[in-house]
């Protein structure tokens, strides 16, 4: 079974769901024995932050007692003890129990809902477990047991699908389109020469991871090989055939009209490049480890994308990026908590050695040039390598002091306070910011799905988009 939670907040709990509990019902005067209790698994095969949960029991029925993981001392618990019914296992058959759905509110309040098992989670299966899959090929299938509660449960899926995401991945091309991805296959979008934002189901619930404008459409990727387009503005979505079924983090077209792709299996990527995609003709062009940092621990991989490149930044600072002939590995020498870059190529990267800074590459992360910004900015943007806006203190010393939007012209080297920070509950609750290429206007992502716009380097905000 899979497990989403669909928090838009920074206290989502899904990177630290590691177990499900179950227990098993029973007969009348039946004592309960160490067997009757059983966890069951997760796996990150090919999921982001989808929890698959999977594992072998013994026969008989059973409820779902709790989700639980943890994180430094921190305990999660979902007790979602019987909110699903029962469900039989039945030796030599196979249980699908489909994708439970917690969507947090307010406090300890979450709403529960429930998708049926589909298509997506038998392919999970047979990925995982081929060799299972084929012994059971034309057995029953079991699930939940059908209740009235099971069937309303199932009707707030849609619920879940429209309320308010963790946006990931965010781009912005040359003329100032945005796209982005989310849990539940939704994808952000924002035409070029367009005000409105859109939010778009992909037909999925795999967790959209990149998105890009491809062939006059948009391209999306993520989970378990997602790779789907769509050239009529999100109504319709064309399934194309993937690499491989891993965690596709980044699908990006270079400009001579090839397309690139970093896909993650275990702790394994591998890049590929396809001249033609609706044919299903990849050539592997490499494969690479999956690092980590002592500094972050709890960072994953970023992406990077240029006309004539794309890359996967490791959050120890290893750039492995490719022109679609070849794979290069540079290093930028410290932990990496972001990265994108600028029309002209300049690479822009957030790191942490003993303090936070900034660090600027002329040549596709060759060499770093250090900006040393203060170790307390909570969100940097460039407009070109002169030009950038942090929300920083406005006078650092000891201790952060008091923040706000701080504005720099000469890249770096001095920076002049011209406004407020964007967070409309706290000056640190701003996600990302990034000037519009459209416009020069300086935008700034909120928790909750707010998405906030200044026209006059901070002084004013202006909600564009609330959830």
């Amino acid at each position: 079974m899979k497990l989403i939670t669909n928090s838009p907040g920074e206290n989502d709990p899904a990177e630290t769901l590691s177990i499900l509990h179950l227990e098993r019902v029973l007969a009348a005067g039946e004592k309960q024995t160490g067997r009757d209790l059983v966890t069951l698994v997760r796996t990150r095969h090919a999921t982001y932050t989808t929890a698959v949960f999977s594992g072998m029991v013994i026969p008989g029925r059973y409820v779902i007692k709790t989700a639980g993981g943890n994180r430094g001392n921190v305990t999660y618990t979902f007790p979602i003890d019987a909110k699903f019914g029962s469900f039989d296992v039945v030796k030599g058959e196979v249980t699908l129990l489909g994708t439970l759905l917690i969507q947090p509110r307010m406090g300890t309040r979450f709403v529960v809902a429930y998708v049926p098992p589909e298509a997506e989670l038998r392919q999970t299966f047979e990925t995982l477990y081929p060799a299972l899959a084929a012994q059971t090929q034309g057995h029953p299938t079991h699930s939940f047991l059908p209740t009235i509660d099971l069937e309303r449960r199932a009707a707030l899926a849609s619920e879940v699908k429209r309320s308010a995401s963790l946006w990931n991945g965010l781009a912005q091309t040359a003329d100032g389109e945005f796209m982005a991805g989310s849990k539940v296959g939704k994808v952000l979008w924002r035409k070029a020469g367009e005000t409105r934002w859109k939010e778009l189901d992909v037909g999925s619930w795999r967790e959209v991871l990149s998105v890009r404008p491809f062939r006059g459409g948009i391209l999306a990727a993520g989970e378990e090989g997602l790779l789907r387009h769509s050239v009529d503005e999100g109504r319709t979505w064309k399934s194309l055939i993937p690499p491989d079924t891993g965690l596709i983090q980044l699908a990006h077209p270079l400009r001579d009209g090839s397309l690139v792709v970093f896909s993650r299996r275990e702790g394994l990527w591998s890049t590929y490049v396809a001249e033609d995609v609706d044919s299903g003709k990849w050539r592997k062009l490499g494969e690479f480890s999956d690092t980590r940092s002592i500094n972050v621990p709890w960072m994953r991989t970023m992406t990077v994308s240029l006309p004539d490149a794309a890359g996967v930044m490791m959050p120890n600072g290893d750039l492995h990026i490719t022109d679609g002939k070849s794979i290069t590995r540079t290093s930028n020498g410290q932990s990496t908590i972001d990265v994108n870059a600028l029309p002209d190529g300049t690479l822009i990267s957030q790191t942490v050695l003993m303090t936070k800074t900034t660090l600027l590459s002329k040549d596709t992360g060759k060499t770093w040039a250090d900006l040393d910004t203060s170790r307390f900015v909570v969100a940097i943007a460039f407009k070109d390598a002169q030009t950038a806006y942090a929300v920083a203190p406005i006078a650092p010393g000891l201790l952060p002091g008091p923040l706000g939007l701080m504005t720099t012209r000469d890249g770096g080297k001095s920076w002049s306070h011209t406004g407020s920070s964007p967070g409309l509950t706290g000056a640190y609750a701003v996600r990302q910011m990034m000037v519009d290429r459209a416009d020069g206007s300086l935008l700034a992502f909120l928790p909750d799905n707010a998405i906030v716009r200044s026209a006059d380097e901070g002084k004013s905000w202006k909600i564009v988009k609330d959830n």
